[in-house]
């Protein structure tokens, strides 16, 4: 099915929407690109029903002590929707 809308997505934007005024105190385009970066991994916890204070303290913990040269692999599998699978 094809559908003219998308209210997922819309109802996702409108919570960046709601943040524009507060976004402009990031300080820098290194820190905006950091906000931007934590927004996307908070909205997709939401759209995966991944409580985000359980995943950023689980994700934190095992990245501690990885080195630099972590393959890319293992960096995918702490993506919201598949740590959810994992941890479920």
């Amino acid at each position: 099915d094809t559908y003219l809308d998308n209210n997922m997505v819309e109802r996702m934007n409108r919570y960046i929407s709601l943040s524009r005024k507060n976004s402009l105190f990031f300080g820098s385009h290194k820190g905006a690109e950091r906000g931007a970066i934590l927004y996307t991994i908070a909205l997709t916890c939401r759209m995966h029903k991944v409580n985000l204070f359980e995943y950023l303290t689980d994700v934190i913990n095992r990245t501690a002590e990885w080195q630099p040269n972590t393959p890319i692999e293992k960096y995918r599998e702490l993506l919201p929707d598949r740590w959810e699978k994992a941890n479920d």
